[in-house]
């Protein structure tokens, strides 16, 4: 099912994106870094910052699910409420006739 979106929340999921695209280029820029430094010499430092951020990752990974999640959640409330009211307007014409 379709939800019809307002342009506030359009123009936020718009800029959400935006941020998911500046975040995964930073985060494998850093790990690309990481990962080409543990191939010339191993450390477990660095061994632990890789660790650390693959953690980073599926932390953010996970918020941003909940945040779509939530947004998909508001979306179809919202949708719910407006098609009940539509339907108690019809209803109150119907009884005014």
């Amino acid at each position: 099912m379709i939800q019809s979106r307002t342009d506030k929340e359009t123009t936020y999921l718009k800029l959400e994106t935006l941020e998911d695209i500046k975040y995964m280029n930073n985060f494998n820029l850093v790990s690309s870094i990481l990962l080409k430094w543990s191939k010339i010499k191993k450390n477990p430092d660095l061994n632990s910052m890789i660790e650390a951020m693959n953690e980073i990752a599926f932390y953010n990974l996970k918020l941003k699910r909940e945040r779509d999640d939530l947004l998909e959640i508001i979306s179809t409330y919202r949708a719910d409420k407006i098609r009940a009211i539509e339907r108690a307007r019809r209803c109150e014409e119907k009884l005014q006739d």
